[in-house]
């Protein structure tokens, strides 16, 4: 198979190309429709202890007069531990399972936009590797609260939020920061490759841009943008667990807007 041949195997529905992709499309599939869907439910989890009474409200208020979220997210966790852990452990697969999604979008692109899409997918994953890094901080925080409460435990983190966040020579949050660049540069080039149009990859931009860092607190409007990427992806993932890869509507070269 040449060069351009493999390019396009992806880019082609016919059934006969299956196996220039197999296994890739079956793990693929299955990333695209369970790693969003993990991400959200995540988000959700995270979300609902802090707006579910757990603190009451003149603490509360006290909490989110911090600049940063963490004394309140620690908070809530030494109020209700095992609702607080499993937010984030399920945002954390979220983050392992999409490792699979963005290399499997950044292939559906390939064909017609290769550098855009790997570079965009590749710099997508560097950004997700962050995000296990400040799991692991996370996770020694809310240990530190069990031991020593959520006051002594934000006072720890808050007193070295820089070096916790940041990361060894500041690796972590260069990873972080190159995560939005290859946002861009993969929504940029789904709609090239038309695999997307504007507005599926304008909603992809827009749950790929949420915020980035340590004890970081879960708003309403992450949870809906995460949801409106479970309906863009999962029709893709669909399509590659039946045999069938994301084909371009149109052709790439022809020009003219896609909207949809």
């Amino acid at each position: 198979m040449t060069r351009s041949q493999r390019l396009h195997a992806w880019s082609t529905p016919d059934r006969r190309h299956a196996d220039a992709w197999f296994p890739g499309p079956l793990i693929g599939g299955a990333a695209l429709i369970a790693g969003p869907a993990l991400w959200c439910l995540g988000l959700l989890l995270r979300y609902l202890p802090t707006h579910s009474g757990l603190l009451d409200a003149d603490r509360m208020a006290v909490l989110r007069g911090f600049e940063f979220a963490a004394p309140m997210e620690l908070a809530v966790y030494e109020a209700a531990p095992d609702r607080v852990l499993a937010g984030y452990a399920v945002f954390m697969l979220g983050a392992l399972v999409l490792a699979f999604a963005y290399p499997t979008l950044a292939r559906t692109a390939a064909a017609y936009s290769p550098r855009l899409a790997w570079w965009g997918s590749s710099l997508m994953v560097l950004g997700l590797f962050a995000r296990l890094y400040w799991a692991g901080v996370e996770q020694t925080a809310f240990v530190m609260t069990g031991q020593d409460g959520a006051e002594s435990a934000a006072d720890f983190v808050l007193g070295s939020y820089a070096t916790l966040a940041y990361g060894p020579w500041r690796i972590v949050v260069w990873c972080s920061a190159l995560q939005f660049l290859g946002s861009l540069l993969l929504a940029i080039g789904l709609y090239r490759a038309r695999v997307l149009g504007l507005a599926r990859a304008a909603v992809l931009l827009w749950a790929w841009v949420m915020w980035a860092g340590v004890l970081k607190e879960s708003g309403f409007l992450d949870v809906v943008a995460t949801a409106a990427m479970c309906a863009v992806l999962a029709p893709l993932g669909l399509r590659l667990l039946r045999g069938r890869a994301p084909a371009p509507e149109g052709d790439p070269r022809s020009g003219g807007v896609r909207w949809w």
